[in-house]
């Protein structure tokens, strides 16, 4: 098992407060809110208020984290992405596939980073439309003073794999990703820690493990797609040619 930490530059998005649902949940910017803090009370949130004079106010709040995956070229058997939560559950949490950071890293991240998800579409739900990286973790069941797992799905080893980084979004799952406005008003939140927390006993970070055996390409042929090499299986080679 090897163990990937997410950067520095991890941090929150808050949304701008709007009149309606719609107008809230596809904001397209917002305002950081976390990347110089070590822990957030609002990881993911969606809220909705009671405006004056009548009516409703709502926002949402996403989070997003980058690591670097360059140097991960074999395959990527098992993977699980842990954050350590803190303060509040009343919310519920799932991990997608973000275009956030420049898309690969390159660039810090910014308020216009809000809505950097893959597939995202405006109006719709991201079921079925977003990559997701994690199962969802539903309202209450979202530790706040332990480690909470998503099991990383094949996109995600898949892409730990081919690209040099992993963006992931966590967003609110009963409301934001499914596009489902808020039917009373509260805040439903849930907290946890980022990496400018002091030391690495609370960080976020995705554990991982990689095949065993010789686990690249030859010759452009998959080595999932390669049981022997010379009568010799593959599991049971450590190099080609004096190549790992």
């Amino acid at each position: 098992m090897a163990d990937l930490y997410s950067s520095n530059d991890d941090g929150g998005i808050v949304g701008v407060q709007n009149a309606t649902w719609a107008n809230a949940r596809d904001d397209d910017s917002g305002t950081l809110s976390s990347v110089a803090n070590s822990n957030s009370s609002t990881f993911t949130a969606v809220t909705r208020f009671n405006a004056r004079g009548g009516g409703n106010t709502y926002r949402v709040i996403r989070s997003f984290m980058w690591f670097d995956t360059s140097g991960i070229t074999a395959t990527v058997e098992s993977a699980t992405i842990k954050i350590f939560g803190v303060t509040a559950n009343d919310g519920s949490v799932i991990a997608v596939k973000s275009t956030a950071f420049g898309g690969d890293g390159g660039t810090a991240l910014h308020g216009d980073d809000l809505d950097a998800i893959t597939g995202y579409s405006a109006g719709a739900s991201l079921a079925g439309n977003a990559t997701t990286y994690g199962p969802q973790i539903l309202t209450s069941s979202w530790s706040t003073s332990a480690y909470n797992e998503f099991t990383g799905t094949s996109d995600l080893l898949a892409d730990m794999q081919n690209n040099d980084a992993v963006i992931i979004c966590f967003l609110d799952y009963t409301n934001d990703y499914l596009n489902s406005a808020p039917t009373s008003s509260a805040t439903f939140n849930c907290g946890a820690y980022f990496t400018n927390n002091t030391g690495t006993s609370k960080d976020p970070y995705i554990e991982y493990e990689l095949a065993s055996g010789y686990t690249h390409n030859v010759i452009g042929v998959a080595a999932a797609n390669i049981g022997e090499v010379n009568a010799v299986a593959t599991a049971n080679i450590g190099k080609i040619n004096s190549v790992d």
